[in-house]
């Protein structure tokens, strides 16, 4: 998804400009969109000092300010932001409405550092990564 040749911060300053030179938006939603691109960068400014990979963070730039972009509501703003962890029902992981794969892999490895995951979480952990970097054989 993400150009080689562009990093996150790139992507977020396209997107602010973007949304400072939006004509339709009002000055609230102007504003409520940019403390959410703001959030997003220090969330991967985060991410970058614990050694996630730039396609990693450049793919979470790029669909994340694309949704806040879309968003028509603050609430819907809040909800894009906000980690929300995966629904499970029992058998099954599904991510949550505003989840992206690649911050969703970032929580699991995060989560592993911490604790060795069940075989649940395990499974997810490998379904995100095959989805993510489908050439990859690491679990093969």
């Amino acid at each position: 998804m993400s150009n080689e040749k562009s990093d996150y911060s790139y992507i977020l300053t396209v997107a602010i400009a973007n949304v400072m030179t939006e004509s339709e938006s009002s000055d609230k939603a102007k504003e409520m969109r940019l403390k959410a691109l703001n959030q997003i960068f220090t969330r991967l400014n985060f991410y970058k000092a614990r050694g996630f990979m730039d396609y990693l963070l450049n793919n979470i730039a790029e669909k994340k300010s694309v949704m806040i972009m879309e968003a028509t509501s603050k609430a819907e703003i809040e909800k894009i932001v906000k980690l929300v962890p995966p629904r499970y029902d029992g058998a099954k992981f599904y991510p949550a409405e505003y989840s992206v794969p690649e911050e969703e892999l970032i929580c699991w490895s995060e989560t592993s550092l911490r604790a060795p995951l069940n075989e649940e979480g395990f499974k997810r952990y490998q379904e995100l990564f095959k989805q993510i970097f489908p050439e990859s054989d690491v679990f093969e």
